[in-house]
């Protein structure tokens, strides 16, 4: 429903009248919250506003937001029910009827699709009363099997009768808020909390509802391992159950033990977790080895490579200068090798986890923000050290074209990440066209079809349908704005439009007395006070000042020195020739011809 974008038609802050005819329809939607936490949901001290907004669909639908986080919507395609967002229900789990799924499966939810019925995670055999009594249009929640914070919103698309009949196949949630969507970029978002699995309420609500059926000896099976969970220790998550571990027996006084060999598991099992990352198993299946390591990489970027000044980053770029670069030596990160296959599902995982928080426009993901409390980053021991390879800083000044993205080009450079306002050299360019052209099968040799998009961004003919290959990389590139990069002593600067070159010049003050005016020093990052020094040393005085015409101060030497000035620009600084302009202004030399 809010996968892409909506238009807001209004947006208004609620009076005082209708604040509180909101807090009633909530009390009459939700009769289980008390006063107390509907004043806690919409506080008095915090703005509420009401947006009225077209979905992409079509629908019309209001929101209500707290602070500018979204906590209720309404469609009107539902008669006017009133659904809690996610955020509501990491407040108060239990409003609606939950739906437990996968972590994988939420990467799906983001992308559009609905939750069918395989992937749900049932807590007991399928039986005639496993969805209870529902019926269809119910609304209901989504959570995961690891955390039961909330993960997606909805209503049953089957009633709970069809659903057992169902075997298992079909339909059973049709998703209308997902975290990620668009709803949930607006304003500053909180992050996942961590409220635990849900599985362990669950059993215990289970086996009290079961207790006098004693033919269902399933049932009586999750009441015994419930207690056994509330003598664990808090950190349970935490640990790692293997697929092989034996069964747990419970004596008369509460305390359990395994059947054999209970302190040489536990031995075996602290052997294991103190293995370093570059010390994998060597019986460990290739693809848990990368999923490891992927992971591992990625909690070590987030603890001790990125910051938080440094948000919000592309995805892309998170995974290029951050993760890649986190990896332990003598190994690479391989995301296709791993269960994930792509970095976006990847960091799903990781969102639905708690640890990040992103957004998708337009195709492109954006990584807002860390949560660098989380127990698995404060937790991560980082094994290795890593030597950073110090920078090599050059006095030589590296002069580049580049160009960038502009609002004309962006559909097509979108869809490799690019956003508008980045700048990207001409090869990057060319390579993002190509695979474009072959993605959607335009090239036949050296002829390149237009398609719609295609010709829209060159501005063709309307009667042209082809052109060659290379003039439509060229009329392709022509839309983006052309800059210069220039890159000293470690300092990049950008230049939109054509690059001026240093201007010398040689004028003639009060008294006859020459001088050479060296401009426009700054544009190729060289300071001109450093510069007037340098020029010193040949024993000639050497100020800056202002030269009318011109927009940056100028550097002034006493007499001519144009050699001078271009020898010092072009070897040391190793400014190209054709950068430098003013050389016929050096003095001629003299030629003496002796006549017999």
């Amino acid at each position: 429903m809010f996968i892409k974008p909506f238009k807001v038609k209004s947006n208004n802050q609620l009076k005082g009248t209708e604040r509180k005819k909101l807090c009633e329809e909530v009390l009459a939607a939700y009769p289980s919250l008390s006063d107390d936490e509907i004043q806690s949901l919409l506080p008095k001290k915090e703005s509420i506003s009401v947006m009225k907004i077209v979905t992409h669909g079509g629908h019309m639908a209001k929101l209500y937001c707290v602070a500018k986080i979204p906590m209720f919507f309404q469609l009107d395609s539902q008669n006017t029910i009133l659904f809690p967002t996610i955020y509501t229900l990491w407040h108060h789990p239990c409003l609606l009827k939950i739906f437990t799924t996968r972590l994988p499966v939420v990467s799906r939810l983001a992308g559009g699709a609905d939750l069918m019925l395989p992937g749900l995670v049932l807590k007991e055999p399928l039986t005639f009363y496993t969805f209870g009594k529902l019926s269809k249009g119910t609304p209901v929640s989504v959570n995961t099997e690891e955390n039961k914070a909330s993960v997606a919103v909805g209503v049953t698309a089957l009633s709970s009768d069809d659903m057992y009949m169902a075997a298992g196949r079909g339909k059973c949630v049709e998703v209308y808020h997902v975290m990620g969507d668009t709803l949930c970029q607006l304003g500053k978002p909180p992050l996942r909390p961590d409220l635990g699995p849900p599985y362990a309420e669950d059993s215990v609500d289970t086996s009290e509802s079961t207790e006098s059926n004693d033919d269902q000896q399933t049932d009586v099976d999750q009441a015994e391992v419930a207690e056994v969970v509330e003598i664990l220790p808090n950190n349970l998550n935490q640990l790692e159950i293997d697929e092989n571990a034996r069964e747990v027996v419970v004596d008369e006084s509460g305390t359990s033990e395994t059947e054999e060999g209970t302190e040489d598991v536990e031995d075996e099992k602290t052997e294991e977790e103190a293995q370093s990352p570059d010390e994998p198993e060597v019986a460990l299946d290739p693809v848990q080895e990368m999923d490891g390591l992927l992971e591992y990489c990625f909690l070590k970027a987030c603890k001790t490579s990125i910051k938080s000044s440094e948000l919000p980053m592309l995805s892309s770029s998170f995974f290029k200068n951050h993760l890649l670069a986190a990896c332990p030596p003598g190994k690479n990160v391989d995301v296709k090798k791993s269960r994930y296959k792509k970095l976006s599902v990847f960091l799903a995982e990781m969102k639905a986890k708690g640890i990040i928080n992103t957004s998708v426009t337009k195709g492109v993901e954006t990584l807002l923000s860390i949560k660098f409390d989380h127990p698995l980053v404060r937790q991560l021991v980082v094994t290795e050290e890593r030597a950073a390879a110090e920078p090599v800083i050059s006095n030589s000044a590296v002069v580049s074209e580049c160009y960038r993205v502009t609002a004309d080009v962006l559909p097509v450079l979108s869809k490799f990440g690019y956003e508008k306002g980045d700048v990207m050299k001409r090869a990057e360019i060319r390579k993002c066209f190509t695979e474009y052209v072959k993605a959607e099968d335009l090239q036949n040799g050296k002829t390149l079809k237009l398609n719609p998009q295609l010709a829209g961004i060159m501005r063709t003919k309307v009667h042209q349908e082809t052109v060659t290959m290379e003039d439509g990389i060229n009329k392709f590139i022509g839309r983006m704005t052309h800059m210069h990069e220039v890159t000293l002593a470690g300092n990049t600067l950008l230049h939109t439009g054509k690059l001026e070159p240093i201007d010398m010049r040689v004028v003639v003050r009060s008294g006859g007395k020459k001088v050479t005016l060296v401009n426009n020093l700054e544009t190729f990052g060289i300071n001109s006070k450093e510069f007037s020094k340098e020029c010193q040393s040949i024993g000639a005085s050497a100020t800056i000042t202002d030269d009318p015409g011109k927009k940056t101060p100028s550097v002034l030497v006493q007499g001519n020195q144009i050699l001078y000035v271009h020898k010092l620009l072009t070897e040391k600084y190793q400014i190209k020739k054709n950068y430098i302009r003013g050389l016929e202004f050096a003095p001629k030399k003299q030629n003496f011809s002796h006549k017999k």
